[in-house]
């Protein structure tokens, strides 16, 4: 089976592989990831291959990288991640500063929930904290509807849903 890579006129998605742990080093290591998503611990290149290899080895969680057509630099992940509090898979995202506020996050972002719902015919989840309003923003303008508010790991999250015939 191949590689599934999804592209719009600006971008192309695909799956993370062990070529990206250098951007995963500096991704993760963002004051915004680490603010709203939160410290992973990879500080080097051999913790960023070992995530890498973690990630791709579990099944629960899907991380695809952005890039950007023309150049082939990667910008920032989009991720489905299956919680155990939620039905449906997470979608979420993260991006580089640099690239932020270019409409990079929603163009690849709807690149995944199309194909997403394409595949499944279920509802997707999104959670966030109260205080990050870029991401709140992002997720309704994606389609997502503020659901309810959760406490998890001492932490008031926003749970948003789509489904998949209102998309």
């Amino acid at each position: 089976m191949g590689v599934k890579i999804l592209r719009s006129q600006r971008l192309y998605v695909k799956d993370l592989s062990l070529k990206d742990a250098p951007f995963l080093l500096e991704l993760l290591n963002t004051p915004g990831f680490m603010e709203f998503i939160g410290d992973r611990g990879v500080r080097s290149w051999e913790e960023a291959n070992a995530f890498c290899t973690k990630l791709r080895n579990n099944h629960a969680i899907h991380y695809r990288v952005v890039f950007l057509q023309s150049s082939d630099i990667p910008l920032g992940i989009i991720s489905l991640v299956q919680r155990d509090y939620l039905p449906q898979p997470d979608i979420g995202f993260a991006f580089l500063p640099t690239y932020s506020g270019m409409g990079y996050a929603y163009e690849a972002a709807s690149l995944v929930l199309e194909d997403y719902f394409a595949n499944h015919k279920a509802p997707i989840f999104a959670t966030t904290l109260e205080n990050n309003v870029r991401s709140i923003k992002l997720l309704l303008r994606l389609g997502l509807t503020f659901v309810r508010s959760i406490e998890r790991d001492q932490q008031q999250l926003l749970v948003y849903k789509k489904d998949p015939w209102n998309h």
